[in-house]
């Protein structure tokens, strides 16, 4: 249906209210390793299985917390979107394109869990760097 179809899941948007135990319990425990993240203007903390699935932690945000989601990697971005707006289906955020080139938009599910549908990533090297504690910084060294 739609001309495209789900290569695997990308990541999984998990909120988070402590940085420091956050990455202490998924980092320093489970072992998964602190990459830059590639999103403007949001206090994220990325984190990456050695296959390339991502867990990604994302702090409140003008003490609101984000929720949980699901990122869905698909094969044909454009196919999607419109497989997704023929089905008469509100896209609630994007189209949009990340600094690492990875393209994506939101849709809720049937029962309002928000899902994120998105293209492979890393295609631009955005030159982003991480820290300990990650926090992520531009090329020019300029904290995000």
């Amino acid at each position: 249906m739609g001309g495209f179809k789900i290569e695997k899941i990308n990541h999984v948007g998990i909120p988070t209210d402590d940085r420091g135990a956050s990455i202490a319990f998924y980092r320093d425990l489970i072992g998964l390793q602190v990459i830059p993240h590639e999103i403007e203007g949001n206090p994220l903390v990325w984190t990456r299985a050695e296959d390339g699935a991502m867990v990604h932690l994302i702090e409140p945000r003008d003490g609101v917390s984000a929720g949980y989601h699901v990122a869905l990697q698909v094969d044909d971005l454009d196919a999607a979107l419109k497989t997704v707006k023929a089905a008469g289906i509100e896209i609630t955020s994007g189209p949009g394109e990340r600094a690492n080139g990875q393209r994506y938009f939101f849709v809720d599910d049937p029962d309002g869990n928000r899902l994120e549908i998105a293209s492979a990533g890393y295609t631009i090297d955005s030159g982003r760097t991480v820290d300990e504690m990650g926090f992520t910084y531009d090329a020019d060294g300029n904290k995000l």
